[in-house]
């Protein structure tokens, strides 16, 4: 779920997309048409992201990855969430949204790549980078994302976050943005901040980090299990 999130035009320095279909072309050709794409002459490919969304394209994966230079980790995201990717050799992550009424695949895509831009590409002021995120997604996991703006008030945006069901095997990232960085209000919002992170299950894994950036906004990216 989002909320009052507005997309910025993204160009991957670092992430690679890919059909394995012609459903999954459709979709990365509206991204394309909305300013989200991958810059042809990146200075590396650290993801080659295959999105699948039928039958025949979850069969063609290694076939389509054939024919890329190789990733540091190659990532299936199912459009599709029943679809069954047979053959998971070399593949680090097999990623599907979670179901909600009304959600919209391309939405959460779109979400989730700018998740992935805002905290890998763009560093932010805590450690926070690649391989932080390669541990949230690794293996089979549904996503979700949910980021509100704030005023003045850190705490107005965390309380729109106290009702996702945080799970005991859950991994996820809790980031926030400020306008300009000022001591008394940093510290001011990383005490409402705290406050929230103590309410995860002591068996999950938490990341945090943030950045000075504009709109001020709080996001909760979540991956949780999907592993039998």
């Amino acid at each position: 779920m989002i909320m009052s999130l507005l997309m910025k035009e993204i160009a991957f320095d670092s992430l690679l997309l890919i059909a394995a279909d012609d459903v999954s072309q459709q979709a990365i050709n509206q991204l394309r048409s909305d300013g989200i794409c991958s810059i042809e002459n990146r200075s590396c490919t650290l993801i080659n992201m295959i999105l699948v969304s039928t039958a025949e394209g979850a069969e063609h994966v290694h076939q389509v990855l054939e024919n890329h230079e190789r990733a540091r980790k190659n990532v299936v995201v199912k459009m599709t969430p029943e679809l069954s990717i047979k053959d998971e050799s070399d593949i680090d992550s097999i990623l599907s949204f979670l179901p909600e009424p009304g959600s919209n695949p391309c939405m959460e895509l779109k979400y989730f790549l700018q998740v992935y831009h805002e905290n890998v590409e763009i560093h932010g002021m805590v450690g926070f980078d690649f391989r932080s995120f390669s541990d949230i997604i690794r293996g089979k996991n549904v996503v979700s994302v949910y980021s509100y703006e704030y005023q003045d008030d850190i705490a107005e945006s965390l309380s729109h976050l106290k009702p996702v069901n945080l799970k005991d095997n859950g991994k996820y990232l809790l980031s926030f943005t400020v306008g300009k960085y000022d001591e008394k209000t940093l510290s001011k919002h990383l005490a409402s901040f705290n406050e929230y992170m103590d309410t995860f299950p002591e068996e999950s894994c938490l990341y945090w980090t943030y950045r000075e950036a504009t709109p001020q906004k709080v996001t909760l990216f979540a991956s949780i299990s999907s592993e039998q």
